[in-house]
């Protein structure tokens, strides 16, 4: 559920600064937002829905963590009707019957109150919260930092047929080339190396210099000659070469943008639960996950 990642979120990122309860006691319990009284069969569908058969044996500190998350569902969701966002029929329906599909044994109406507040929580962090957080191409990059200096990667994929003396380099290097026996093979008989003849891909500036030279010269699909590399005698096959994969570092840039982006979906989701459960005049919820909680 996409709310969930959010109070998820919001519960590792580090709430539990604020008291819990009477000197430090249990949370209290919340009974009516909206001016709607909130029941324990509530509770116990949403239970149902998060853990499924697992939730009969679920832990106390559990039990009661996932209660937080409940009520902080509620709370989105009473926003959503307040920003006048919708749950279609439709919509509803589907929900329902998922609900119904995960074992849950309850009426048509707790379900369909269920399914609806789901909805309109969902509808509130993606119409409300999600456009509420930017990141900045420009403090992307001073995330980011200064690109490491680095030699331009080039990559290869080759296998190696590894031989203690040239004379059992000669003779590999005729069965594949003279003989068109297949590389793989006669590595598997002859290589001394521990691949025995496997794929393997690696930049080259981080080979050998020696290695390095034959497999930036050799086509992709030939075999080199015996080589000489700290005492033994290879012969290698270049099945394929390619370059730096990401020499923009497109990728390491989108990790930097969601972990920021998810970082201040996180405040932002914390804040407005204060100001919901203000606004409601209940504690705000207490959604701390404690490392030793299992859950289970």
């Amino acid at each position: 559920m996409i709310v969930g990642a959010v109070i998820s979120a919001v519960a590792m990122a580090g709430c539990g600064e604020r008291p819990v309860g009477p000197e430090g006691g249990e949370p209290s319990r919340i009974d009516r937002i909206g001016g709607r009284e909130v029941t324990d069969a509530e509770f116990e569908i949403y239970l149902q829905r998060e853990l499924g058969d697992a939730s009969l044996e679920v832990a106390a500190a559990a039990r009661r963590r996932l209660y937080e998350e409940f009520i902080a569902e509620l709370l989105f969701a009473r926003a959503g009707e307040r920003e006048g966002l919708d749950a279609p029929a439709g919509l509803v329906e589907e929900e329902m019957l998922r609900l119904r599909e995960a074992g849950i044994e309850a009426n048509d109406d707790e379900l369909r109150l269920q399914a609806r507040r789901t909805l309109l929580a969902r509808a509130y962090e993606r119409e409300v919260l999600l456009p509420g957080v930017s990141v900045p191409p420009e403090e992307v990059e001073r995330e980011l930092g200064a690109p490491l200096k680095r030699q331009a990667r080039e990559f290869v994929v080759f296998r190696q047929i590894r031989a203690e003396d040239s004379a059992s380099a000669d003779l590999a290097y005729r069965r594949v080339v003279r003989q068109r026996e297949s590389f793989e093979e006669v590595a598997r008989e002859l290589s001394t190396a521990p691949d025995r003849g496997a794929l393997q891909q690696r930049a080259l500036p981080h080979l050998p210099r020696v290695t390095t030279d034959v497999l930036r010269r050799l086509p992709e699909g030939s075999a080199s000659r015996p080589v000489e590399v700290d005492g033994a005698f290879y012969v290698f096959q270049v099945v394929a070469r390619n370059r730096d994969p990401d020499p923009g570092r497109v990728a390491e840039r989108e990790l930097v943008r969601l972990r920021l982006f998810q970082a201040r979906l996180e405040q932002l989701a914390e804040e407005r639960l204060a100001e919901l459960a203000a606004r409601e005049g209940i504690r705000v919820p207490h959604l701390v996950r404690d490392a030793e909680e299992t859950g289970r």
